[in-house]
């Protein structure tokens, strides 16, 4: 009876933490994607607009976060860009 009892608490134990990397999976794929949706932004009107085209310059060899990217915009004075990517 013990044994099954251990047995049961280390299942259950097993399956809490294999939940849980799948919800850290998730949030990571999502903060992924968020990065890459900002950049994919600029990247598509940078052939379309001056100041798509400025802050695609700076970022397109670089691997710079959504809040770097932003910050760029900000300092630049691109007001219309940051909102659209905001």
């Amino acid at each position: 009876m013990a044994k099954s009892l251990l047995k049961k608490v280390k299942k259950g134990g097993k399956k809490a933490f294999q939940k849980a990397e799948a919800k850290v999976e998730k949030v990571e794929k999502a903060v992924s994607s968020a990065d890459s949706s900002a950049r994919s932004h600029i990247e598509s009107i940078s052939k379309l607009r001056r100041d798509g085209s400025v802050v695609w310059g700076m970022i397109k060899d670089g691997n710079q976060s959504t809040d770097e990217i932003k910050a760029i915009c900000k300092e630049k004075g691109f007001d219309e860009l940051l909102g659209e990517i905001s």
